[in-house]
C-alpha cells in the first residue's frame, strides 16, 4: 500500500479561455491533474489527480483531506458589474440576463452577486459575463439598489 499524506493540496490556475487548470501537489511536486470548464468539477478533478499521483483509488482521497486553493481570477475584480448568463439552479431562472455587482468569495472560489430587486446569490465565474453592456435603465436601477442596500437600517 502506498504511503499517502494526511492532507492533499491542490490549486486552480485560471486559464485564458476561463477554464480551470487543477494542479495537485504530488510526491514529486506540483502536477497538472486536468482542466475543467466547471467550478463544480474542480474538486473531482483534484481528487482524481491526487489518486493518480499517489497510485491509490480515488475513494482514498477523501473530500475532508483535500484542500483546494482557488485564487481570484484575473478577469474579474471586486465591485465589478456583471451579467448572469447561465445558472445551474432551475429555480434561479429569473436571474438569467440580469445585471449585478460581483464580489469575490475566496473560500467558495466563486462570486457573490447582488442583483437589483432580487438580492444576492453565489455564482461561479463561468456563469457570468464580466464585460456586460448595460442599458442606462439597468445601470440606474442597479446604482439605486446598491445605494439603498448600503444605507444602515433606521
Amino acid at each position: 500500500m502506498p504511503d499517502i499524506p494526511p492532507q492533499f493540496r491542490a490549486r486552480v490556475r485560471h486559464e485564458p479561455d476561463r477554464s480551470y487548470a487543477v494542479l495537485v501537489e504530488g510526491p514529486d511536486g506540483e502536477a497538472l491533474a486536468g482542466t475543467t470548464g466547471s467550478l463544480r468539477e474542480v474538486r473531482t478533478v483534484a481528487r482524481q489527480g491526487a489518486a493518480r499521483l499517489f497510485g491509490v483509488p480515488v475513494d482514498q482521497i477523501a473530500e475532508a483531506r483535500l484542500d483546494v486553493l482557488i485564487p481570484q481570477p484575473p478577469y474579474g475584480h471586486d465591485g465589478q458589474w456583471v451579467r448572469i448568463v447561465s445558472t445551474d439552479d432551475p429555480t434561479d431562472a429569473e436571474s438569467l440576463g440580469r445585471a449585478g455587482q460581483a464580489h469575490w468569495l475566496g473560500h467558495e472560489g466563486a462570486w457573490f452577486v447582488t442583483v437589483a430587486g432580487s438580492g444576492t446569490a453565489i455564482y461561479p465565474g463561468e456563469h457570468l459575463d464580466f464585460a456586460p453592456v448595460l442599458t442606462d435603465e439597468e445601470a440606474a436601477e442597479l446604482r439605486r439598489y446598491l445605494a439603498r442596500s448600503a444605507q444602515p437600517p433606521s
